[in-house]
């Protein structure tokens, strides 16, 4: 829709601030109230320095609704049972030039410049393309080009790997779309055909996954995006569902039978991987008395710390419990066995 130039001038600047942020809400689905949305009115006066007033009323929200939906058509309505604000049409666009401020424009590149380096293509592309259209109507000369060059994102092998198979499952996930896939488990089987709601999309040890719900298993399953062999967009779309998204968190990502209690005594420069590579939401280290640390997880699975353990070459070493001092012994002697074998083969004439 186009504003005229009298509409324009009764829209400041902190209110177009304030309606974009109710639009970033409802295009996310989150359905927020009039008290969320005051909350977010004072959260966004915080970021941008704009401390204008130091409380909003409420009756500004609903100024602000108001504007949404008689100057600019927006689609907006008010669900009882949900408790707050949606769109009735998503494919409706906020018409109004972004007017941007020097903070928000740098956290908007500074963004899409690390988003660039850990998405694979060609949703790289789709960010450019979407950062350019919105500076069209701003003005970023303030912002450094040596600074943003110096920025540098150092994503682990595997994490932004190209993948033909990536942007179906990212549209699925983005639309709430059911996808028909063929799993390769890496069992030596073929490839599974499963239909799959994908709830949450997330990056772990490497890897673009999803966890979805699986409709041959009738319930909820990880699926490693590049082991998805193929994938198609299907016509039927679903609900997400709250108690999938929140049971993807760095405690209960993985499966697996978890240890409780594991102890790790840190020497050499094992201390220092610790906090780079956080196995538990809870892990503490604490210095002992004879300068080493210990190294407390409240719970983790074998197949994640035995292979950490192993990897600082002696720096750590296991306390508790007895299973997984047992499976690091098990794990160094089969290593050693099967050197002493490979050695014995390469000496043989």
């Amino acid at each position: 829709m186009e504003k005229s130039s009298a509409q324009a001038k009764n829209i400041t600047r902190m209110q177009v601030f304030r309606m974009a942020r109710i639009v970033s809400l409802l295009k996310q689905n989150r359905y927020p109230s009039a008290e969320r949305l005051l909350r977010e009115y004072e959260k966004l006066e915080y970021e941008e320095s704009l401390l204008i007033r130091p409380s909003y009323n409420i009756r500004t929200v609903y100024r602000d609704v108001d504007s949404l939906k008689n100057d600019f058509h927006c689609p907006i309505a008010y669900s009882q049972a949900r408790k707050g604000y949606y769109l009735t049409d998503h494919t409706w666009e906020f018409n109004c030039p972004a007017q941007l401020s020097e903070s928000a424009m740098f956290a908007l590149v500074l963004g899409a410049r690390i988003a660039e380096d850990v998405f694979p293509d060609p949703l790289r592309g789709r960010i450019r393309t979407a950062v350019a259209e919105i500076l069209k109507g701003n003005n970023p000369d303030f912002l450094d080009t040596a600074l943003l060059h110096s920025l540098k994102v150092f994503a682990e092998s595997g994490a932004v790997r190209d993948s033909a198979v990536f942007p179906v499952v990212f549209e699925a996930w983005q639309t709430h779309r059911q996808l028909r896939i063929f799993y390769d488990d890496m069992r030596g089987g073929k490839p599974v055909e499963r239909v799959v709601d994908p709830h949450v999309l997330f990056l772990y040890v490497r890897e673009w996954r999803i966890k979805a719900f699986c409709h041959l298993r009738k319930a909820p399953r990880t699926f490693v995006i590049s082991r998805i062999v193929k994938a198609e967009l299907l016509e039927t779309s679903f609900v997400p569902d709250k108690a999938i998204i929140d049971s993807v968190s760095l405690d209960t990502i993985v499966a697996w039978k978890k240890y409780p209690d594991v102890k790790i005594r840190l020497t050499g420069d094992a201390r220092k991987f610790v906090s780079s590579y956080r196995m538990h939401s809870r892990q503490t280290l604490t210095e002992e008395p004879d300068g080493s640390w210990l190294f407390t997880i409240p719970e983790v699975p074998e197949q994640v710390v035995v292979p950490w353990i192993l990897s600082q070459q002696g720096d750590a070493i296991p306390l508790a419990p007895p299973e997984i001092v047992d499976a690091v012994k098990a794990a160094g002697q089969a290593l050693l066995k099967r050197m002493q074998q490979t050695d014995f083969a390469h000496e043989a004439p």
